[in-house]
């Protein structure tokens, strides 16, 4: 059986998918292929429990002798119990962290979930009941107790998430990059990745672009499509995401509730969410490789 010895650990959303479709061209590299939901198997306990021979062969069957072998579990830097799973099974494992501004962060989180049906408050309505919603998950059931979709500013708080995997983990088997890296220089950023993965610093991959979370227009509909239709909902979304043609009637019903661009988030949130968070950065700036000045905002 074959482990990995990379894993793309998050976060979310913050271009692990770009990532993956950049790094998965490498003819060196091997990344489990995608499969909806993402692995996370050391995040999700019902996963976790079935053991790594199953973990091995569902993800990483396909390997032929490539030089890196990975996957790509986009919750894991934000697990509390991800980080001694992944230490007790895989403790020589390359770990890869992309860091988003986490008020942009929590906004497009709030977006991915109002897409994908989760949600039905505006973003300030969800920011104010975020800590009685994540008690209702875990009271809920042990697997909604661990997703915490509306999680949105909690899963912002990079320094308290990396401190647990630096009790585990050396320093050196983990590479942090800003997401915004692969955009404003992506040759640079992907050289960084293929020296941290050990394969060709030369190889060239071509553009690649992510698949996109548009925003919905009224959030309570949505939500009301995935109750009323759940068969349906997840494919339909999926075929969006992918831009591909609408297929059914609920397609095209499901498409008529989203645009193409959204909102931007107003100075009010913003800065009340850069408030909240300037602890958090402030004690990340003395742990991460780069400068986070500008997430200070103004």
């Amino acid at each position: 059986m074959t482990k990995p010895t990379f894993i793309i650990a998050g976060t979310l959303p913050a271009g692990t998918g770009h990532l993956y479709g950049l790094l998965i061209q490498h003819p060196e590299v091997y990344l489990a292929p995608p499969m909806q939901p993402e692995c996370n198997f050391f995040f999700k306990t019902a996963e976790y429990e079935k053991g790594l021979a199953y973990y091995e062969q569902r993800w990483f069957s396909g390997v032929r002798g490539e030089k890196a072998i990975g996957e790509r579990s986009s919750l894991l830097m934000s697990g509390e119990k991800a980080p001694e799973r992944v230490a007790k099974h895989l403790p020589d494992v390359k770990l890869i962290f992309l860091l988003r501004n986490p008020v942009d962060r929590a906004y497009a989180n709030y977006r991915f979930t109002a897409l994908a049906g989760y949600e039905d408050m505006s973003f300030e309505e969800a920011l104010a009941n975020e800590d009685r919603r994540m008690a209702e998950a875990r009271a809920r059931s042990p697997f909604w107790g661990e997703i915490q979709p509306h999680a949105y500013f909690h899963r912002g708080r990079y320094f308290d998430q990396l401190s647990r995997w630096l009790e585990r983990f050396p320093r050196e088997q983990m590479l942090l990059m800003r997401s915004d890296e692969l955009l404003t220089e992506q040759n640079a950023a992907l050289e960084k990745v293929y020296a941290f993965l050990g394969v060709d610093t030369g190889f060239v991959a071509a553009d690649f672009q992510d698949m996109s979370s548009p925003a919905v227009r009224d959030v309570r509909l949505q939500a009301k499509l995935r109750a009323e239709h759940p068969a349906e909902f997840d494919q339909a979304v999926q075929r969006l995401r992918e831009r591909l043609p609408a297929e059914t009637a609920f397609d095209r019903t499901m498409r008529a509730n989203v645009m193409d661009g959204y909102e931007k988030l107003s100075p009010t949130l913003r800065a009340m969410l850069t408030a909240r968070y300037a602890d958090q950065n402030r004690r990340l700036a003395g742990i991460v490789p780069f400068s986070i000045e500008d997430w200070k905002g103004d």
